[in-house]
């Protein structure tokens, strides 16, 4: 514990790009433009894939409001991905099996193909990462990516404070 409290007062006297989140943050980034590098190669965004990807895992019963808080995009803008989407012929709508205005989303073949390239050339950078950071590094770095989601994930409501919040000076605290 008392290696955990002195690194988190030097925090204090690190230059920004040294922190933990500047450097996720940096790492996504860099991940986001060699899955950009990739998929423009296969005439794919990264939110098109990833709304490809959602619509395959979500069986025949996903809508576009769905799909918009999965890939946390605003609906108005879900709405013109799936709008280029269905114009290329990648995905197709149909009305909810449950009945009511829903239109649920499902790929049609030529989807289905391309989210299969893009998920070949997104297994080509996950397998370059594992041999870059070997095995054991490269699981711990999961589990600890799992790790964070889950702490942050308790984040802040309405009625209950932050669980980071004992790390705010008191008078940052009260406030």
């Amino acid at each position: 514990m008392a290696d955990h409290l002195e690194l988190l007062e030097d925090l204090n006297q690190r230059d920004v790009s040294s922190h933990l989140l500047s450097k996720l943050k940096h790492a996504q980034l860099m991940c986001r433009a060699a899955l950009e590098e990739e998929f423009d190669r296969l005439g794919l965004t990264v939110t098109q894939f990833l709304a490809l990807a959602f619509i395959d895992e979500g069986g025949d019963d996903i809508s576009s409001a769905e799909l918009a808080r999965r890939s946390y995009v605003s609906p108005q803008a879900m709405m013109t991905i799936v709008a280029r989407m269905e114009a290329a012929k990648l995905i197709s709508r149909a009305p909810a099996s449950c009945g009511g205005r829903t239109l649920c989303l499902a790929l049609t073949p030529e989807g289905e193909r391309l989210l299969e390239q893009g998920r070949v050339h997104a297994g080509a950078i996950e397998r370059y990462l594992l041999d870059a950071l070997g095995d054991d590094a490269f699981h711990q770095l999961l589990d600890s990516l799992d790790s964070i989601t889950v702490a942050l994930g308790q984040g802040p409501t309405p009625k209950r404070a932050t669980p980071w919040q004992k790390y705010l000076p008191p008078d940052e605290a009260a406030g």
